[in-house]
């Protein structure tokens, strides 16, 4: 056993024990255990630095957020529009789980309030059940005022995939106008018997099958015979004429001359559209190669394909395979005619259920405002009203 002398006291070679005559044994054992534990301790500094380092983390990847979000929504003509639908569906879910939650305090509510209203029960039970039926009208005011607030938002907001469309819209666009207007009368099931006017774009509606079709036949938009304001002009007019938008952009391409009288490419007709619409109309564009009569023609969709008619080869990536002949030859009945528009009308409904319809830059300012203008009609409404009732 090791002895040592204890500071505080003349006693040497004593063991600072409990049952030692030294009288500072608490003074020595406290000072040891502060000189152990103050060891342990991280100082004022380090604390300070550690602050430092989480407060200036936080800060770049605050200013990261900032950075990032503003440029994705830059570079996403969808990214607002999907935002706010993401938005109204938060809302509507919260008025699904209120409405829910209301239905089960009114089952609860009815519960309490019969078992309190009978003698036996308790003043605590009775309580509760009043607290219950309290928490019910809340859930009720709270579920009407979430219910005027999401029909708001869905006044406010245009959900174009999930509105009810059963009609069929498609725009029909080409070089030939004649043939235009007979693939026309071919998808209407009548024959209209004139020609679309020629600077202007014109609708013509009818019900096949029990479904609406629309069809906006277009003027020369390829040609030389309207001034490259009104082809930009029509062609976006047509987009307004099939509002909310077309399913379906029908390309029309005669298998007879066209080679010989314009010399162009499937391909170059393809991007000629594209400049009047825009790069995301490639997605809804069919391309239809209309046939008069075999001779000089073409019997089948693969035998055109296989001689490479207008190099559309080239040109069926850009459309997405989409491609079709029809034989609309001005000898054959309408009802044999309407067979082939019948056969179109389908691909065109297949491309609806896949796709929904066009939507075209313009447009969709359009839309935003609108909404500005509903909703500061609206508030102007509501403010008269509210000063009606004062």
């Amino acid at each position: 056993m090791t002895f040592r002398r204890c500071q505080y006291c003349a006693h040497e070679n004593m063991e600072c024990k409990l049952d030692s005559p030294c009288s500072e044994l608490s003074r020595c054992d406290g000072l040891e255990v502060d000189k152990a534990v103050s060891d342990l301790w991280i100082d004022i500094n380090t604390v300070k630095s550690g602050v430092l380092a989480v407060f200036f983390y936080l800060i770049c990847r605050l200013l990261q957020d900032l950075l990032r979000w503003p440029v994705r929504f830059i570079f996403s003509l969808t990214g607002l529009s999907f935002l706010w639908s993401l938005l109204v569906h938060v809302a509507r879910g919260l008025l699904v789980m209120l409405k829910w939650s209301t239905h089960i305090w009114s089952f609860v509510a009815v519960l309490l309030s019969m078992f309190s209203k009978i003698s036996w029960v308790p003043d605590a039970f009775r309580s509760v059940a009043g607290s219950f039926i309290n928490v019910k009208q809340y859930c009720e005011g709270l579920s009407k005022r979430t219910a005027s607030i999401s029909e708001h938002l869905s006044l406010t907001t245009t959900l174009r995939p999930h509105v009810r469309d059963p009609g069929l819209r498609v725009i029909v666009l080409g070089p030939s106008r004649g043939m235009c207007g007979s693939l026309r009368d071919s998808l209407l099931g009548y024959s209209a018997g004139a020609l679309a006017p020629d600077i202007e774009s014109t609708t013509w509606r009818a019900k096949v099958d029990g479904r609406e079709v629309t069809v906006v036949e277009t003027p020369d938009l390829f040609g030389t015979s309207l001034s490259v304001k009104l082809q930009a002009q029509e062609a976006l007019r047509s987009l307004q004429l099939t509002s909310p938008g077309p399913h379906a952009l029908l390309l029309v391409l005669p298998t007879t001359y066209l080679d010989k009288v314009y010399q162009n490419s499937a391909q170059s007709f393809f991007l000629r559209l594209l400049h009047l619409l825009g790069e995301e109309a490639a997605k809804y564009v069919l391309v239809v190669f209309t046939c008069v009569n075999l001779r000089g023609g073409f019997s089948s969709l693969e035998q055109l394909l296989e001689e490479d008619y207008l190099g559309i080869k080239a040109a069926l990536p850009l459309c997405g395979d989409r491609v079709d002949l029809v034989n609309i030859s001005p000898g054959r009945s309408i009802e044999s005619r309407m067979v082939e528009g019948r056969r179109l009308l389908d691909r065109v409904a297949n491309m609806r259920t896949q796709q929904g319809h066009f939507i075209h830059e313009f447009q969709q300012q359009e839309d935003q405002i609108r909404t500005k203008l509903l909703n500061d009609m609206t508030l102007q409404i509501e403010q008269k009203l509210e000063g009606l009732k004062k």
